[in-house]
């Protein structure tokens, strides 16, 4: 669209863009001509969250934890239980109110109030004679009083607490409808209204509410801080405290199991004698080893002195002679034997002085029979010799030697045998003991890592815990103000909106209908739509206030449709000195009957001789001239009521003689008829004897088929179409077969068209229009020069 074109299409609505807009202003300042008045307040909480103090020395700062921190700070507050309890403070506030406070509440909505509250619910306000000595000024927190004082604190606490297990109680009672309905200052949907936002990146949270009450404005605010401190700082400690018996039960069961441990390892170490088991073991164990080498060594020498025995026994050669003494010496070495294994006893298993005496009555009782085993030996060998000639004298102590010398030995032997057997039993203890040990050990280094864990763990949430008191400590550094102005009004802003607003929409949808706009509508349009020449365009025939020339536009457009109208005959080979003209149109009341007249009706006022062929199914449309135009002219639109008195549209018999017109039968004739003079005719007496043009004007194609044969003998197929109408489908497809039967001779007339569309063809209409006006169209089509003469 150009931009001369917008500028057209918005001066054709002007009207309408200026009145709708005015109209809809006209009804906002009805409808906000009482406008209710809001009171503004607001408080700010002070947090710590991101600079508070912390116990935690080396705690760094944490921007997404200070967010997330934030957040949930914001979540709280704009959570439903905070809103529920902030409304249920407020309504006992206002329900333990003798008489209206403005502090609190204005006369209007306190006489509102006792009107909208039912009789019964005053039965769950509590009350008592008990004067209330709560001292406010102690109240750090409460920067703002929320109670008046002559209600008692206890007494509002207990009156919360009966509303809130009345809501609780179902979903019908009164309060929990007061809540979810559409209260101005109990509904959530009010309470909703507080805004919370954090200031920058600052520790601040402003919090912000609007209301028709200042009191309730103040006081919603005042009790929103004390909900939300509390429930913060219940949130957070509630959470670490939980923590904090977690990890003290843990270390109290990490403590009884551990106790429980060590006093099995303590009945252990009873129950097996055992002060250092690794010493102990480690002593038995060296004992061991040592006395082993000892006892392989003594049988060692064992075995040497009783091969060394037996090799001098096989030496010596002995006479019966001494048979007796040595029976006698055999007897006294077995003694001495006994005598040597019972002292080798009592040396290795006391140090008793009774028993030392015994020892040296042993000692010297061996030491008589070894006297008395020499004494023998030497008598028994004195007078003999060794088989290899060695004096007996030399053999025979060499042999009484190595044969006490074995006693002696096997005595020790036999004593180590038995300290083996008792190491043996002592091993047999101390192995599993071990094992047993270890493992209880294991058991008790596990216990002790497990309540180290514990106990460092409570530490750190005791830690924490002291830290969350710091943080959940909020204040109101900035307490709700009482606002004495109330807010000011948007009315004009909404005005000025809505007319703004109300422009658009109607310029838009201008826009909109234009762009949709899929009318045949100019010759432009409907060359694109139809494909086929145009002979020229009809304007449409309206009442104007004279200050269009419309019967001078009309004349000239019929002047051009017959320029063109000659030019398409003069070049058309004629077959005849008859030049047969066919109109049709796809669908009824299209404009033919019109358009055929006034064609007739220019050739004849040029000296032809027309004839003007009607058909007999033509049904003269009403006339409807009681359509109401003040609407179209109150929006500044043309009269859209069709002028009857115009020329274009006179009857035919005022212009055409009777001879000039015929009407031809719709029947077998008609469909198969070649030539017009094939056409039967109802009047008899018009004569069809070679006039210079017939004008056959055709039923329309859409409900009544058409001779195709006198289509193709025509000499011009003119279609007439109204330009208010849309080119379907049907009608395409019935012009394609019109193409095929006469593709050079078919051309359209498009009827109807706006009276702005006709400057196409004529150029600038004439119209009564200012100098201011005429500029403006020359400067936006850039015709700065249009008066200037070569």
């Amino acid at each position: 669209m150009k931009l001369i074109e917008f500028i057209k299409l918005i001066l054709k609505h002007k009207v309408a863009l200026f009145v709708i807009p005015l109209l809809a202003g006209i009804l906002a300042i009805l409808l906000t001509s009482n406008p209710k008045h809001s009171y503004y307040s607001k408080t700010n909480l002070f947090t710590g969250l991101a600079t508070g103090s912390s116990v935690e020395m080396d705690k760094s700062f944490n921007y997404f934890a200070t967010n997330i921190a934030f957040d949930n700070l914001i979540n709280i507050i704009n959570s439903r239980e905070t809103h529920e309890e902030v409304a249920i403070r407020l309504l006992a506030q206002h329900l333990m109110l003798k008489e209206p406070d403005n502090k609190f509440i204005s006369d209007k909505t306190f006489e509102l109030l006792k009107e909208d509250m039912p009789k019964d619910i005053y039965k769950y306000v509590a009350k008592s004679n008990i004067p209330d000595t709560t001292d406010l000024s102690l109240e750090i927190d409460d920067v703002v009083n929320t109670l008046p004082e002559s209600i008692n604190k206890a007494d509002y606490e207990q009156t919360v607490s009966n509303l809130m297990k009345l809501m609780k109680k179902d979903n019908t009672n009164f309060v929990y409808s007061l809540l979810n309905f559409e209260h101005p200052y109990y509904s959530l949907e009010a309470i909703s209204k507080i805004k919370a936002v954090r200031i920058s990146n600052s520790d601040l949270i402003e919090l912000s509410y609007e209301t028709e009450d200042p009191g309730v404005c103040q006081q919603t605010l005042a009790i929103f801080n004390e909900v939300c401190i509390k429930k913060y700082k219940n949130l957070k400690e509630n959470g670490s405290d939980a923590v904090i018996k977690y990890f003290e039960s843990q270390l109290l069961q990490s403590e009884n199991k551990l106790k429980t441990i060590e006093d099995q390892l303590l009945k252990f170490n009873q129950d097996n004698s055992i002060i250092n088991y690794y010493e102990q073991s480690k002593a038995v164990a060296n004992v061991k080893e040592d006395m082993d080498v000892e006892y392989n060594k003594k049988r060692a020498e064992l075995a040497g002195y009783e091969a060394s025995a037996k090799k001098l026994e096989k030496k010596l050669e002995i006479q019966e002679l001494v048979q007796d003494k040595s029976n006698r010496v055999l007897e006294n070495k077995k003694r001495l034997g006994e005598l040597n294994y019972e002292l080798a006893i009592l040396e290795t298993k006391t140090n008793d002085s009774k028993k030392t005496a015994d020892i040296e009555k042993l000692k010297n009782q061996a030491a008589k029979l070894q006297e008395e085993i020499k004494t023998g030996v030497a008598q028994l060998y004195s007078f003999q010799n060794s088989v290899e000639g060695v004096p007996s004298s030399k053999v025979l102590p060499e042999w009484v030697d190595k044969i006490v010398e074995a006693e002696n030995i096997k005595a020790k032997l036999d004593v180590m045998s038995k300290r083996n057997l008792e190491f043996q039993q002592q091993y047999a203890k101390y192995a599993p003991a071990g094992a047993i040990l270890k493992k209880i050990e294991r058991q008790i280094n596990v216990a002790e890592q497990e309540y180290l864990e514990i106990l460092h763990g409570l530490n750190l949430a005791k830690l924490k815990f002291q830290d969350t008191q710091l943080s959940s400590n909020l204040k109101a550094v900035d307490p709700p103000y009482f606002p004495l102005k109330p807010i000011p009004s948007k009315r004009k802003i909404v005005i000025i909106a809505i007319v703004i607003l109300s422009f658009i929409l109607v310029l838009a949808s201008i826009l909109i209908m234009e762009f949709f706009d899929n009318t045949l509508k100019n010759i432009t349009v409907a060359n694109e739509k139809l494909k086929i020449p145009a002979l020229g365009m009809l304007a449409k025939v309206f009442k104007t206030n004279e200050t269009i020339d419309l019967l001078g536009i009309q004349d000239r457009l019929m002047e051009l449709i017959m320029q063109n109208l000659n030019h398409v005959l003069k070049t058309q080979k004629a077959s005849g000195t008859t030049k047969i003209i066919t109109i049709f149109s796809t669908q009824k009341e299209e404009g033919k009957t019109i358009i055929a007249n006034n064609i007739a009706r220019k050739l004849i006022h040029a000296g032809k001789s027309v004839v003007v062929l009607n058909h007999s199914t033509i049904v003269k449309p009403k006339i409807n001239s009681d359509k109401s135009p003040k609407l179209n002219l109150l929006l500044g639109y043309q009269d859209p009521r069709i002028d009857y008195d115009h020329p274009f549209l006179d009857e035919p018999n005022n212009y055409l003689e009777s001879s000039c017109m015929a009407t031809y039968e719709v029947n077998g004739a008609f469909f198969n008829a070649k030539s017009y003079k094939d056409l039967t005719l109802s009047e008899p007496n018009v004569s069809l004897k070679e006039p210079d043009y017939v004008i056959i004007e055709l039923p329309n194609i859409l409900d009544t088929n058409y001779p195709a044969d006198l289509i193709v003998a025509s000499d011009l197929v003119l279609l007439v179409c109204r330009s208010n109408r849309l080119w379907s489908k049907a009608d395409e497809n019935l012009l394609n077969n019109i193409k095929e039967l006469s593709p050079s001779k078919l051309q359209y007339i498009i009827n109807g068209v706006a009276i702005d569309e006709v400057e196409s063809l004529l150029g600038e209409l004439p119209k009564k229009r200012s100098i201011a006006r005429r500029k403006i169209k020359n400067l936006l089509r850039f015709q700065f020069h249009l008066k200037n003469h070569i």
